[in-house]
């Protein structure tokens, strides 16, 4: 309102009214000066006049009038999070673009969030049982291009994740690691679980030996030992780790491993293992005796799924204990 505008109104007022409608329209006046200074302070600023500049083909004056609350929310959201002041979307981070002709704000997650997005969709995916602790936190970058002793067992994951990612529909063979205790076997089959979560690709981690414990502990309870075995057989990636470790019987030769491998064989479905022997040593030194008495035509058979379902690659090097 001008001050004509103030004269005519007050023009008709009577002798009663008259100071408070001067009230009143100084109020405004003053509001109206507060807007306009509040509208300086956000057009000056650098990261809005950029947004102007990227957007002027769809920007017009009366756009930016029409949606300046929009610009204030962003310019505030954003210094208060830069401040450390209280925010409406905590964790994420306010973005201006232009949508059906209105300015509107994107809420995107900041690497604090981000982190704990894919912290969360790795717990989701990477499924394991009896593993240890750290393979939570094991990354592909814990290994070295220099360490030679490991590379070998490095490049074959590595190969793996870059063609199962291309194509995961195909089959492809997983990786027999063999080596001393120590050398982060284990390790390296976490940091791949987690580097294929980060993928939307689900892996599923099993230490065989407790495993075995968990399977002869469900008989005879409310658990079904069958249930268990068909869950872990049919997952779409699969680690068994510490093979050879388990306490060997005929019966868990042939019943569990013998029907896990098997319909993983049958269904072209990636399988690693991790094991202290080599896979002649698993044969003739693990397979082949069980406490039951030698049976080398079994023990034979089992090794061809696992040759089939993996390729056997050596690992070496100092004991990190930590790690495996």
């Amino acid at each position: 309102m001008s001050e004509k505008d103030f004269e005519k109104e007050t023009s008709d007022a009577s002798p009663m009214n008259v100071g408070d409608a001067l009230r009143d329209f100084m109020d405004r006046k003053q509001l109206n000066s507060r807007y306009e200074a509040l509208q300086h302070e956000v057009f000056k600023d650098s990261e809005i006049r950029q947004f102007f500049n990227e957007y002027k083909e769809k920007l017009s004056r009366q756009i930016i009038s029409r949606d300046f609350a929009v610009l204030y929310e962003y310019y505030s959201q954003r210094n208060n999070a830069k401040n450390g002041k209280p925010v409406v979307h905590k964790g994420y981070t306010p973005a201006l673009t232009v949508a059906e002709g209105r300015i509107v704000i994107i809420y995107e997650p900041d690497e604090e969030t981000l982190l704990a997005q894919r912290m969360s969709m790795q717990a989701h995916l990477v499924k394991s049982i009896g593993m240890p602790k750290l393979i939570k936190k094991a990354r592909l970058d814990d290994f070295s291009d220099n360490d030679e002793e490991r590379l070998a067992a490095l490049t074959g994951v590595l190969n793996f994740i870059n063609n199962y990612t291309q194509a995961p529909d195909d089959y492809h063979r997983g990786l027999y690691i063999h080596g001393s205790y120590g050398v982060g076997k284990t390790h390296l089959m976490g940091a791949m679980a987690n580097e294929l979560a980060l993928e939307g690709i689900p892996v599923t981690l099993v230490h065989l030996p407790s495993f075995v414990v968990e399977i002869r502990g469900a008989i005879g309870t409310n658990q079904q030992p069958q249930e268990m075995i068909n869950t872990i057989k049919q997952v779409p990636i699969l680690v068994l780790d510490d093979i050879g470790a388990e306490s060997l019987t005929a019966w868990v030769r042939d019943d569990i491993l013998g029907v896990i491998l098997e319909y993983r064989m049958q269904n072209e479905l990636t399988t690693f293992f991790t094991s202290n022997f080599s896979m002649q040593q698993l044969e003739n030194e693990h397979f082949t005796v069980t406490k039951d008495g030698a049976e080398p035509v079994k023990a034979e058979r089992l090794m061809q799924r696992v040759k089939f379902l993996s390729k056997e690659v050596q690992m070496a090097g100092e004991n990190r204990r930590e790690f495996d």
